[in-house]
């Protein structure tokens, strides 16, 4: 027992420091003496805090943290501020208000040309939008209303331009692509109510590279997608149980984000967080369904087959029994069962060698296997490769160290229709009694909760 604490203890030490290094931040916030901020930053799952800080009474706040440099974000209830720290000792100085102050920064700073590009867009939104709002409230045959909107349109095609300037002459810079990322285009005054709510929502990620990975999993492209969600009227949508219109925009967020396997596993995460099966079971299975289909290998089965095993393992939930299914073909002789497997917990993943997810699954599961084995977990892999040899050469390349299987009858075969399987990789918790912990769907969910039990 005393062994096994020093072993958990040594191990979430080492999620802290492997890798990190010791950050530092300091600012002088001269208008927010006493106030308390926290340091966002985002990961796989979403936004998280990194640290938390009072203004002191000489206007200086420092955040000390383990980590690595990228994008940060300070903020309080109202306010933010967002930048990308490119050293371990990080300095800023803002001069009057979160809104309109002016920020400094160490020479030659790249935030520097960030700032401005948000200030730019930022007094044009703020143009724009009163514009249109009186707009609204005038007579289209009023002289005034003429005068106004000659402006507006002149405001809207400033805007344009500058749109067009940093999408087609700055993308290579970070701080267009991220000031970029934070803009809408606003509907003419012509269009009104759900004209214009459409207009709004087709356009509003036109600016957004979904494919940049420098931009995917910060505070940035989290507050987007939830921008988005409130948009599209998300709750609204689930009170009235309207679920056909939110599978059709979470299957295009799927679809924007295709170029960029890595921006699924985050927008994934992000959702099935957001909508815990728990409470959202359909909102969930609707994200899970849409990542699965295009991080996952599907197989041809008759359609009845195929409509009965979805339908089986959507109503698959935490304390499910796990059939004791036969593992063949194993590295180790004695283990005939999964009941024969000796662990307090089992990770089950269905996979194949020919399915290039698969693979990608095992190697992530490969590098922290060692580590979670010694705290009481085991892997069982089983294939369904119908080649023994091809299944066997899969194993012996990637150096998979756990016990592994084989059902060279494939989706036809007892394990995948005793587990409900339809697509591969297919993973399964499970404890010593074989009920289901849980069936995580993304390396970040299969991380989160090994942490969770072993923590």
């Amino acid at each position: 027992m005393y062994t096994k604490l020093l072993t958990i203890l040594f191990f979430l030490l080492s999620l802290v420091a492997t890798g990190q290094d010791k950050m530092s931040l300091k600012g002088e916030m001269l208008d927010y003496k006493g106030e308390d901020f926290l340091l966002l930053s985002g990961d796989d799952g979403g936004v998280f805090i990194v640290d938390s800080a009072k203004v002191d009474y000489n206007g200086i706040i420092r955040f000390n943290w383990e980590g690595d440099p990228g994008f940060y974000r300070i903020a309080n209830k109202n306010n933010k501020i967002d930048f990308k720290i490119d050293r371990t000792n990080f300095w800023f100085s803002l001069s009057g208000s979160m809104e309109d102050g002016e920020l400094q920064f160490q020479d030659n700073d790249e935030n520097y040309q960030y700032q401005y590009y948000l200030s730019e867009f930022s007094i044009l939104n703020e143009s724009i939008q009163d514009l249109r709002e009186d707009l609204l409230n005038l007579n289209e045959k009023d002289s005034l209303f003429k005068e106004k909107h000659s402006e507006f349109k002149k405001l809207k095609k400033s805007k344009r331009n500058l749109l067009r300037d940093l999408w087609g002459s700055h993308i290579d810079d970070w701080s267009a692509r991220f000031a970029l990322a934070q803009q809408e285009l606003i509907p003419d005054v012509k269009l009104k109510g759900p004209k214009a709510d459409d207009y709004y929502q087709k356009h509003f990620f036109d600016y957004f590279a979904f494919s940049d990975s420098q931009l995917t999993g910060t505070p940035v492209y989290y507050e987007k997608v939830a921008k988005y969600l409130k948009a599209k009227k998300i709750n609204d949508l689930i009170s009235n149980g309207n679920y056909k219109e939110i599978k059709e925009f979470i299957g295009n967020l799927f679809w924007l984000t295709e170029l960029n396997p890595g921006s699924q596993k985050y927008m994934a995460n992000y959702l099935m967080n957001r909508f815990p099966e728990e409470e959202y079971y359909e909102v969930y299975h609707i994200v899970s369904d849409a990542y699965r289909i295009l991080n996952t290998c599907e197989y041809v089965l008759n359609t009845k087959t195929i409509k009965r095993r979805i339908n089986n393992f959507k109503s698959i939930s935490k304390g499910w029994q796990v059939p004791d299914i036969p593992l063949y073909h194993t590295n180790d002789g004695r283990v005939q069962n999964l009941s024969n497997v000796n662990s307090e917990v089992t990770l089950l993943i269905v996979w194949s060698g020919s399915c290039e997810h698969s693979v990608n699954m095992l190697t992530q599961i490969s590098e922290i296997y060692y580590t979670y084995k010694e705290l009481g977990l085991e892997v069982v892999a089983v294939s369904l490769d119908s080649n023994l040899n091809f299944w066997k050469s899969a194993v012996m390349n990637g150096a998979y160290p756990w016990i592994n299987s084989c059902d060279t009858d494939g989706l036809q075969g007892t394990v995948a229709s005793q587990l409900n399987t339809f697509v591969t990789p297919s993973m399964f918790l499970i404890d010593s009694s074989l009920k289901t912990i849980a069936l995580p769907q993304t390396f970040f969910q299969l991380e989160q909760k090994l942490i969770e039990l072993f923590k």
